[in-house]
């Protein structure tokens, strides 16, 4: 340092400042100015935090179309079970006709009920029961992270099988039990396979959630002050820039007391 010049160091004068709003801000890298290399992994990590986030949502948005469908769908078996005991029921040979009748209705109570679920069972206007589309998330911060949830035209398939054209009071027992265990056959599938889509977005939705912990943590090392680091660099800096003043101050008055004696007549 030049302490006979007129101005204090101004690369200190910057240190000082840079100081101080690490300090106010929090942050150590408050520009590009700060550090380029450290603004692009602080872009970088905010970039997949963001994207984690929204990935996160519609992992969470699955979960519940799939606790929507898996509802539905337990309904649906719950019916059919009851539905296979009628059947087994109306196989009694001392029931007459009015009892044969009797179970028919209730067996058209059940499938109603079934038909119910199927046109209930959506979440945000989607179906997983009544749906013969793809189904697709965006469950990652990139491209190409993707997951499908099952669907089902339940409504066709048990249709395929007989199950809304069942008759107790006509039809033989045998075929009447073979639409409902086909039917069951098809809800079980629909059942495990909801089942192992919630449990897979479940992993992805903690694998997400750890991913933007790891992520935040290593942005705040680059991004966020270390404020013990800083006060100290601050306090030191400070120190300076006060012997920088005393220097100049001393400096200045010798040049002055110098000035005088070359100004006293001969």
């Amino acid at each position: 340092m030049n302490v006979t010049s007129p101005g204090l160091n101004p690369g200190l004068s910057n240190s000082i400042n840079n100081s101080a709003a690490q300090i106010a801000s929090g942050k150590k890298v408050n520009s590009a100015a700060d550090s380029p290399a450290a603004i692009a992994l602080i872009s970088q990590f905010s970039s997949q935090i963001l994207g984690n986030n929204a990935a996160h949502r519609n992992v969470m948005d699955g979960v519940s179309a799939l606790q929507v469908a898996e509802g539905g769908i337990s309904d649906i078996t719950d019916s059919l079970h009851q539905l296979r005991e009628l059947g087994l029921q109306s196989g009694n040979g001392t029931l007459n006709d009015s009892d044969r009748a009797a179970i028919q209705k209730q067996a058209e109570g059940l499938l109603a009920g079934i038909q119910d679920a199927l046109g209930n069972s959506q979440f945000n206007n989607t179906s997983l029961l009544n749906n013969s589309d793809e189904v697709t998330l965006q469950t990652g911060a990139n491209e190409g992270q993707q997951q499908a949830l099952p669907s089902f035209d339940l409504t066709a398939e048990f249709t395929n099988v007989g199950l809304f054209d069942i008759d107790f009071t006509t039809d033989s027992l045998s075929d009447t039990l073979d639409s409902i265990d086909q039917a069951l056959d098809i809800s079980d599938t629909a059942s495990s396979a909801f089942g192992a889509a919630h449990n897979r977005l479940e992993s992805t939705a903690a694998s997400l959630t750890s991913a933007t912990i790891n992520q935040s943590s290593s942005r705040s090392q680059i991004e966020d002050t270390d404020y013990a680091a800083a006060v100290s660099e601050q306090t030191k800096q400070l120190i300076a820039r006060e012997v920088e003043i005393a220097l100049l101050g001393q400096a200045n008055a010798n040049r002055g007391q110098v000035l005088q004696l070359l100004n006293m007549p001969g």
